[in-house]
């Protein structure tokens, strides 16, 4: 219990920025599998008052974790920008 949440209070420098685009929030969620980081992230946008979020990954894997994050970003992007708004809904893919 104690350690759940003194994480919850305390800072780590593995966290990841958010980043916005087109009124969606971008969040990167790489996770470092076999010496490599995987291509993975949500996106969130509140709707009606709704925080409305969808989960993607891709193929792509990437030794610098940076390079991963700038990669998510940009997929993230062509995904709203495909997609928009039915990215949250349930068959989207």
């Amino acid at each position: 219990m104690f350690n759940k949440l003194k994480s919850l209070f305390m800072s780590s420098s593995s966290s990841i920025a958010l980043s916005y685009y087109k009124d969606f929030q971008i969040v990167p969620t790489p996770k470092k599998t076999s010496g490599a980081y995987t291509t993975e992230g949500k996106i969130f946008k509140e709707i009606e008052g709704v925080k409305m979020n969808a989960y993607f990954i891709r193929t792509d894997t990437f030794s610098k974790k940076d390079d991963a994050i700038e990669c998510i970003e940009r997929k993230a992007r062509i995904i709203i920008d495909e997609n928009g708004e039915k990215i949250f809904d349930i068959d989207w893919l």
